[in-house]
Order: C-alpha cells, then structure tokens, then sequence
C-alpha cells in the first residue's frame, strides 16, 4: 500500500501494482463516480494528481486506488 497526499491537502490510499497495463478502481467521496478509471499511469504518483483533479472539478474528492496487478 502507498499513501500518496494530493495537492489539495488529503491523502489517497492506493493499493497493488500501478503501471500502465493495470486497471485501476477508484473509490470517491460521491459513490456516483466510483468505479474503473481509463488511463495508463505509470505510477501511483501520476494516477492521483490526474485522477484527483478530475475528483475536485467535479466537487468530490479521490479516496482510495486499487489495481488489479
């Protein structure tokens, strides 16, 4: 498990693998936009800052990644 903080000052949980071959599940503040992400992150790193911005222009914010690797 990697704990990785966002820039908008909460921390996200990620767990498993992340490359860009996985497939990553994300769990929201607002159940409405859980479920699998598109993307190919290379890392964890890259997958919160993107997936975390997308969680705070729609007024939510990123709790939890998992991969399936």
């Amino acid at each position: 498990m990697a704990t990785i903080k966002t820039r908008f000052g909460y921390s996200v949980d990620c767990y498993g693998e992340c490359d860009e071959y996985a497939t990553i599940s994300a769990c929201f503040d607002d159940e409405i936009f859980d479920g699998c992400v598109d993307g190919s992150f290379k890392n964890w790193r890259e997958a919160v800052k993107c997936i975390a911005e997308f969680a705070h222009n729609n007024g939510t914010e990123l709790v939890e990644l998992e991969s399936d690797s």
